[in-house]
């Protein structure tokens, strides 16, 4: 113990030394970049609340248009009708109404987490974990020259490749970098795994480190196998730990760039990191992104290291440090550039793998290590998982019964007056236009780079239910959760040579056989709903009983999004976008071989997706609305 306290007092010197060459990012561009953001944080909880509050006064007002209707003498298949679209509605709606409530929880909290620079050569050390699996060489080699070559202090980080494919072309290849530079290691746990194990991959590093010679470093950082640092990632990242005691992990966004021009799968990930995470730094609720981020070893070490009980092991992570008194930050500035999947296949494996691992989580209120968790702390864990689970199970819920709803011939909303009518479509119309414009001021934060209903992804719940399901099954019957297939060790599945060939592939292989049914019922639906209201001999005009079925906007804008979201996967297995290669895509060094994502990689205004889809729902929505309230 006492050998101890001088190494202590020195480690905190040291610490103290390098926290007095911290200083704030003094970059024009990144200014006036903060004055944008802390505009939208300002701004998107207002239009949040105009979202909540309007929806609810319109399914309020709906649920007593019911009741009259029903009061008035509405009875038999037409009441069931009414309920189940009321119910449909409201479902659907509950949903997408969570990211509301996110950034309603931010509101007079706008504060972005400051940019900051470690300047000089005293600094902590860092050991840098790579994780592969069987991943391409040259993905490998680029992101650990990279990482070798970042403006650190060169005697105060190592690089350590993790390898879970027992490579001896990796090792080799590491092998001799190492003998130029003297600070880069491999080591793999000697066995092959079969899931997604990347969380024992990082602790078997922490074992592996803690044998080096010096021990473990000051701090942890972990990069994925595709994940190019910036050259500046460790000194924007590291002040933020040196400055704030309680902080034990700062994480960065995550940007891709070789997602195809307009981006037809929606893989950019900008709402995500420039909407949720800024507002969840916001209220200290930040997660752990699961690459790029730093946390310090003691940390790591006070939970017990990484979690492995789920395959999102950076949720879980996450959890576990904040009730161990530890706080995580979120740091908004682009420091690491990486590969989305190439191909729709595993663009669909990364989806149903993310679902999964989400959904797992829940258990983490069990696990002892969150003993310490608050009561509020475990709701809000699990709440998330919930809230995914339910807006999952909701829209495929509603991608079946509306199509049985349509079917049925019968008006889909209930009202005793044309007044009530009338009241209903102005309501509405106040609430589309509300979360449109959260939508919009969303969008706008991403740089656009986010369809504004949201309309493309809707694909991917089908697959999404199936994986919940398999879930469900495996936890019942003792299997825990479903196995997954590393990174790096699916093929990459380009598109099929051949009309033919291409059509077998999307529909048996890759099962999208699901949505042309669905698209097919719709369709039949509709078309069902308006020759029933061509034919319900009313004495009303036609146009208003087109607008009380299939017209009724908020079941047509439901019905719209589910057709054309489902004919997403089929239009890009049909026609796929031209793969841009690598190559292309990187400055290389030729002497030294180091290579970074160039312009056109970076190009935000290439991969902006075409907003068509999107503009005619709210036409009609805007137009159906409109006419109705000066007609009717």
């Amino acid at each position: 113990m006492n050998e101890a306290a001088p190494a202590l007092t020195s480690r905190k010197s040291a610490w103290e030394r390098a926290a007095a060459n911290v200083q704030l990012l003094d970059d024009p561009r990144e200014k006036k970049r903060e004055q944008e953001q802390l505009q939208f944080m300002n701004r998107i909880p207002k239009a949040a609340l105009a979202s909540i509050l309007s929806s609810w006064l319109y399914f309020g007002y709906s649920f007593k248009c019911l009741l009259d209707a029903q009061a008035s003498g509405l009875s038999g298949t037409a009441l069931k009708v009414a309920c189940l679209s009321y119910a449909l509605q409201l479902g659907t709606a509950i949903p997408s109404g969570t990211p509301h409530l996110l950034a309603l929880s931010a509101m007079g909290k706008a504060e972005r987490q400051p940019l900051l620079r470690l300047n000089g050569d005293v600094a902590p050390t860092v050991d840098i974990f790579i994780t592969c699996c069987g991943e391409e060489m040259d993905v490998l080699m680029d992101t650990v020259r990279a990482t070798i070559a970042i403006d650190y202090p060169k005697d105060r980080y190592r690089v350590i490749v993790l390898d879970d494919s027992v490579s001896v072309q990796v090792e080799t290849e590491i092998t001799k970098l190492n003998a130029g530079h003297e600070r880069i290691y491999y080591s793999t746990r000697g066995v092959k795994p079969k899931t997604h194990t990347k969380a024992g991959n990082l602790n078997h590093g922490l074992k592996y480190v803690s044998g080096l010679l010096g021990g473990a470093s000051d701090l942890v950082a972990v990069l994925d196998v595709d994940m190019i640092p910036s050259p500046h990632w460790l000194r924007a990242l590291v002040p933020h730990l040196l400055l704030d005691p309680k902080v034990a992990l700062a994480n960065p966004p995550q940007r891709h760039y070789n997602i195809p021009d307009g981006d037809p799968l929606s893989q950019v990930m900008d709402v995500l990191f420039d909407v949720m995470e800024p507002s969840k730094n916001a209220t200290n609720s930040a997660w752990c992104c699961g690459t790029g981020f730093v946390v310090r070893r003691d940390a790591l070490d006070a939970i017990g290291g990484v979690p492995e009980e789920s395959i999102s092991e950076d949720i879980l992570t996450s959890f576990f440090l904040k009730p161990a008194g530890w706080e995580i930050v979120y740091v908004h500035e682009d420091v690491q550039w990486g590969l989305a999947p190439s191909s729709i296949t595993t663009h669909l494996k990364l989806q149903k793998r993310t679902c999964a691992g989400l959904v797992s989580t829940a258990t983490a209120v069990w696990n002892p290590r969150a003993q310490k968790m608050t009561t509020e702390e475990k709701y809000g864990n699990g709440f998330s998982a919930f809230a995914f689970t339910l807006s999952i199970t909701i829209n495929m819920a509603a991608m079946v019964i509306l199509p049985l709803l349509l079917l049925s011939g019968a008006p889909l909303v209930a009202y005793s007056t044309h007044t009530q009518l009338r009241a209903m479509s102005i309501l509405f119309l106040i609430k589309f236009l509300a979360i449109f414009s959260y939508d919009f001021l969303a969008t706008e934060a991403a740089n656009y780079h986010l369809d504004l209903l949201g309309v493309p992804m809707a694909w991917t719940i089908p697959h999404q239910f199936m994986t919940l399901v398999r879930l469900a099954l495996s936890v019942i019957t003792g299997g825990g959760v479903p196995l997954f297939t590393p990174s790096g060790l699916n093929v990459n599945v380009g598109a099929a040579k051949g009309v033919a060939n291409r059509i077998k592939a999307a529909l048996w292989d890759h099962g999208f056989i699901i949505h042309v049914v669905i698209i097919a019922s719709l369709l039949t639906g509709v078309a069902t709903s308006f020759a029933a209201a061509s034919e319900s001999g009313n004495t009303q005009p036609l146009w208003a009983e087109l607008f009380t079925r299939a017209g009724w906007p908020p079941i047509s804008l439901v019905c719209y999004t589910y057709i054309v979201g489902c004919w997403t996967p089929l239009s890009y297995s049909f026609n796929p976008p031209e793969a841009m290669a690598r190559s292309t895509l990187m400055d290389r060094d030729p002497k030294t071989l180091l290579a970074y994502p160039n312009r056109q990689a970076k190009d935000q205004k290439r991969i902006r997706p075409s907003q068509t889809a999107s503009i005619l729902a709210i036409v009609y929505c805007i137009g159906a609305s409109g006419m109705a309230m000066s007609c009717i």
